[in-house]
């Protein structure tokens, strides 16, 4: 089964605009048409398979590999992002146009694992992000300001001990040499 896959950017910018406007228009009809493609096909495979699950048939591996040619990765792939698309069916049309490619990335139940994955899931979802790449750009930028903010927390919470720490070893040296206000004011009427 054929994929449309990331490879390159096509320089639109290259041609006279008449033409490039009637070659994006193909790209994105295709690209609907793929996209409609493999929802389709993820709803057949999942139809299939809760069906023989249903029946408590165990071939559902056996026939989409024999019947159909297809292999595990594929079959959960489409799949998955069948489940994406039904889940989130009011951003279906918006599903169905992005790279396949995209789509199976974002239907990965892994794709929610952590905060920084949540947030760029929902930045394509909500159109934000509309490649592969910028998607995994994003998740590296997430992670990175995620593991900043750790950093800059645990340095604060280590100098938070310190600055406790000399205090008690002050105070132990000297005593207590802070009052409170109403501390002072009891000593003062004395």
């Amino acid at each position: 089964m054929a994929q449309v896959n990331e490879l390159t950017t096509f320089q639109y910018e290259t041609l006279d605009e008449s033409t490039a406007d009637y070659l994006r228009r193909k790209e994105l009809n295709m690209r609907e048409i793929v996209g409609k493609a493999y929802t389709a096909l993820g709803k057949e495979l999942k139809e299939a398979q809760d069906t023989l699950a249903k029946n408590g048939y165990g071939c559902f591996e056996e026939w989409y590999t024999k019947a159909l040619g297809m292999n595990r990765k594929m079959v959960s792939r489409l799949i998955q992002r069948y489940d994406l698309i039904v889940t989130n069916c009011h951003e279906q049309e918006l599903l169905e146009d992005l790279p396949v490619s995209l789509t199976y990335e974002v239907a990965k139940p892994s794709a929610d694992s952590t905060p920084s994955k949540a947030q760029a899931k929902l930045e394509v979802l909500n159109g934000d992000i509309d490649t592969l790449k910028e998607y995994r750009e994003r998740i590296i930028e997430l992670e990175s300001h995620a593991k900043q903010a750790t950093e800059k927390a645990e340095q604060a919470e280590y100098a938070r001990q310190i600055a406790e720490e000399k205090a008690l070893r002050i105070e132990q040296v000297f005593g207590k040499l802070a009052t409170s206000p109403s501390e002072r004011r009891l000593s003062k009427a004395d």
